[in-house]
């Protein structure tokens, strides 16, 4: 046991457990340290309660979130989303599909639909209501129930 190779082999291996050791012991120290920055108190105690009342504050600014997304979320299907428009010639003395009918609808299937008949003479425009896909006191024409079709689906 005399052979001082040993003794150096035993002074490697305990330098190399130091150097892990040390290693181990300043990252928890610089954890602790980023555990406990912005407390009065520096202890473990102060840093969960701090960490606890975050979290709670979190929590409840998620939820606060949540209720406002919600909102938006019904609020959207009142916007105009479902568009469909079609060209068509009604006429037989007039050339090319000059004439259209545009819907624009909700969520819901309420909105407008509006129409442009086109001949030789003149152009005219026609505009009717629609509530859930269907117009309560006019007839449609069939582009126009087309169009209406086409934008709900």
């Amino acid at each position: 046991m005399s052979d001082p190779n040993v003794y150096y082999l035993f002074l490697g291996l305990a330098g190399f457990w130091l150097l892990i050791l040390s290693f181990i012991v300043f990252r928890l120290f610089f954890h602790y340290q980023s555990l406990t920055r912005g407390l009065s108190h520096k202890d473990l105690i102060s840093a969960l309660n701090n960490f606890i009342a975050k979290t709670a504050a979190n929590q409840e600014a998620i939820e606060s979130v949540k209720a406002s997304l919600a909102k938006e979320v019904a609020d959207n299907k009142l916007h105009l989303q479902k568009v469909g428009f079609i060209r068509f010639n009604p006429f037989t003395d007039t050339g090319g599909n000059q004439s259209f009918v545009v819907s624009l609808l909700d969520e819901n299937g309420t909105g407008v639909v509006i129409s442009s008949l086109h001949s030789r003479e003149n152009t005219r425009i026609y505009a009717r209501a629609i509530e859930k896909g269907q117009c309560q006191d006019q007839v449609l024409s069939k582009e126009e129930r087309q169009v209406i079709k086409d934008s709900l689906k």
